[in-house]
């Protein structure tokens, strides 16, 4: 497609280490000539790691963002080493560096571009899992970074509270829930758990309302025969990572 607005000429206003900034002359649909900004990132961006830990917490890292001039919560992640680097490989050497984990299994989760308006960087998300502590940090001179272990349904909830605002960040927790909850429906297509994950709870609720307006209380062998009554099954790790994604929609 032949688009009315086009670059006709790019010259270089300064140079950084990593950066490299421009002047665009830009004609506009009208005709009009204008000059604008870009950036270009010498080694096209980096990557950044969901890191899931045994117990199912996210390991973030908490540091000083000078540019905001104020501290931030975010997803491990850093820029390539060189411009061909594999994204994998530049995922996991900086989770590595900034936690001290090195995962055991990495599953890419999205390909974002920081911002399209003006620059070229772009950033890759891993899903970090089977994590294993190998050493303490090992960071730059220049970071200094404290480690932040946090559940989904928190960092969901500090997101749409705008608590969290960093892009990669937002990106990658909302991948993870994404992800969850189409493992969670696909296991419910295949007749395993139940679409709502608080199926079972509804069940035992229901009983334990009954109960109460006799006055009795409900064994745990009346709420297992409840739960058998509604067709419901047990508790289980999948059931409660629904309700999880449930409680984060809902904040």
């Amino acid at each position: 497609m032949e688009h009315r607005l086009h670059r006709i000429g790019r010259t270089l206003a300064s140079e950084g280490a990593v950066l490299e900034f421009y002047r665009d002359s830009m004609v506009l649909p009208d005709g009009k000539e204008e000059l604008w900004d870009y950036v270009h990132h010498k080694k096209g961006g980096g990557a950044c790691t969901v890191p899931v830990l045994p117990d199912g917490r996210i390991l973030l890292i908490r540091q000083y963002r000078p540019a905001i001039d104020r501290e931030t919560l975010e997803l491990p992640a850093g820029a390539r080493d060189a411009s061909g680097e594999d994204p994998a490989k530049t995922a996991a050497r900086e989770l590595e560096e900034e936690t001290g984990y090195r995962p055991g299994k990495m599953t890419k989760l999205a390909h974002i571009l920081t911002a399209v308006a003006w620059c070229n960087e772009s950033t890759d998300i891993y899903l970090a899992e089977d994590l294993v502590q190998v050493h303490a940090q090992h960071l730059d001179e220049a970071e200094e970074i404290e480690l932040s272990p946090m559940r989904l349904e928190d960092l969901c909830a500090k997101i749409f509270a705008g608590e969290i605002q960093d892009a990669k960040t937002v990106a990658g927790i909302m991948c993870y829930r994404s992800r969850l909850a189409e493992e969670a429906r696909k296991a419910a297509d295949s007749g395993g758990e139940p679409a709502s994950g608080d199926g079972n709870n509804e069940a035992a609720d229901a009983g334990e309302k009954q109960i109460a307006g006799t006055g009795k209380k409900q064994t745990s062998g009346e709420a297992e025969k409840n739960r058998k009554k509604h067709g419901k099954k047990p508790d289980t790790l999948l059931s409660r990572l629904q309700r999880v994604i449930r409680r984060a929609r809902t904040g």
